[in-house]
């Protein structure tokens, strides 16, 4: 039984660490749903260089791309993730994991080890791809324990993270919930019982001499963390997951409208699937179709309602993986006709389009990011104000960095930006649309919504 177990696990291991390729998604297969979004990573590469000619600017920790402006770290991290660097998607900010991917990059190809992207890196970086050492390696492979945990916790629904290998705030929060979990239903979880002391024989049959007394101030106990709501990894865990301890998959349905921890195991698998982006523990309308396209996906009736038999399926091994996230509508900025077309979800693909918007992308010299991104949402009200050129524009939605969809600018906030101009490059690197039409993408877009930019 345990090596039937473990067989289980190698397998969902080695399928969680295929490769993802970066696909070349013609106008045609975006706007038709034919294209694939693996739901981890900004895929597509780095498009175009975002300094083509000149000087590259430096970038380190604590960095993020401006508003209205390049996009420096999305090109950088996109670039990355085409080298296989860095695994997380690109947003914009010069977190811990860029800078991380960043020094691994400088090693692999005799640069200093900064963390700092500065001119001499970028240059490198963005050379031509048969000069360069791609990250072959794969950490996963040597994660242990840790990665053993990782893929039981995700396939039970506690752990929406990819299988690395390496601990992150997801993997904690995983533990940590896990602990949570298991304590609920049973208080013992991972408590060690307290030894009875036993009495110690006197063979000589007398007392033996009392030792001197003298009053010394007791040391003030070291604080420790509780061993059930921290991150720690127990043997209490590992007994669940190695299978010395049977865990119970199906704890009750779970329909829209429910909320709590069932809900969210539901979604944190689905998400795991790249069905749904946004785990939260709330069954919504987005939960409702993920549910739907992933018993599409599994042969199983598409009710929405993750009953015994979806849950079976869903955290377990043979679960299919989804092609794209579930969202009511999916973007495609066209950058060679200055088009943003919408297509709709069915239930089992995006099709379309059913709106064609006339835009105006960034110029060769400030360009537009290339690549497949889960778009921030609203950014505030109606009116939003750029710092950086000191101006303001109408319905901002974020998309990623410092790159929005918005209205033509204007100098105050009244009145109604100009529609004209659009249809050829013109921004700092957003997208700048009708005032009616970004308003349809700011009311009807919810955040996470996918958004894929391509020539």
């Amino acid at each position: 039984m345990r090596r039937a177990w473990f067989k289980l696990i190698l397998i969902a291991l080695l399928a969680a660490m295929l490769p993802q390729a970066a696909l070349a998604i013609s106008a045609q297969e975006a706007l038709f749903g034919s294209g694939t979004d693996d739901g981890s990573s900004s895929e597509g590469g780095s498009g175009v260089q975002p300094a083509s000619s000149g000087q590259y600017p430096t970038l380190k920790l604590g960095d993020r791309d401006g508003e209205d402006s390049t996009a420096y770290i999305v090109f950088l991290q996109n670039r990355l993730i085409e080298l296989r660097y860095l695994r997380t998607s690109a947003d914009g900010v010069y977190g811990d994991d860029t800078q991380t991917a960043v020094l691994a990059f400088q090693r692999n190809n005799n640069l200093p080890e900064t963390g700092i992207a500065d001119d001499e890196t970028q240059k490198k970086l963005y050379s031509d791809i048969s000069g360069l050492v791609v990250n072959l390696s794969d950490d996963s492979m040597f994660g242990g324990e840790l990665n053993q945990l990782q893929t039981v916790l995700g396939l039970w629904g506690f752990y929406p993270g990819v299988v690395d290998g390496q601990t992150g705030k997801k993997t904690e929060e995983a533990i940590r919930t896990f602990k949570s979990y298991m304590t609920a239903q049973n208080p013992e979880f991972g408590i060690t019982p307290t030894p009875v002391p036993t009495a110690t024989p006197n063979p000589e049959g007398k007392f033996n001499d009392m030792p001197t007394v003298m009053d010394l101030p007791l040391a003030e106990p070291e604080p420790t963390s509780d061993p059930l709501t921290d991150a720690s990894i127990t043997p209490a865990v590992m007994d669940y997951i190695n299978g010395t301890k049977p865990f119970t998959l199906y704890q009750k349905t779970v329909s829209k409208g429910d909320s709590g921890i069932e809900a969210l195991r539901v979604q944190n698998r689905l998400r795991q699937l790249g069905y749904l982006y946004d785990p939260d523990g709330v069954f919504g309308d987005l939960s409702d179709l993920a549910v739907k396209y992933f018993q599409r996906k599994n042969g199983l009736p598409e009710t929405g309602i993750a009953d015994q038999a979806t849950q079976t399926v869903l955290f377990s091994v043979l679960a299919k993986e989804a092609e794209e996230y579930v969202f009511p509508y999916k973007l495609i900025v066209d950058i060679s006709d200055q088009k943003v077309y919408v297509t709709e979800w069915t239930g089992s693909a995006y099709e379309g389009p059913i709106h064609s918007f006339t835009c105006a992308t960034g110029t060769k010299e400030n360009p537009t990011p290339l690549g497949t991104y889960q778009a921030g949402g609203k950014t505030g009200n109606e009116w939003y104000y750029f710092k950086e050129f000191g101006c303001y524009a109408k319905w901002a939605y974020h998309i990623v960095g410092g790159v929005l969809f918005h209205s033509n600018t204007m100098n105050q906030p009244k009145g109604t930006p100009s529609d004209g101009g659009l249809g050829h490059r013109a921004s700092h690197g957003c997208i700048r649309m009708k005032v009616k039409e970004v308003k349809w993408i700011y009311d009807n877009c919810p955040e996470g919504t996918t958004v894929v930019i391509q020539e």
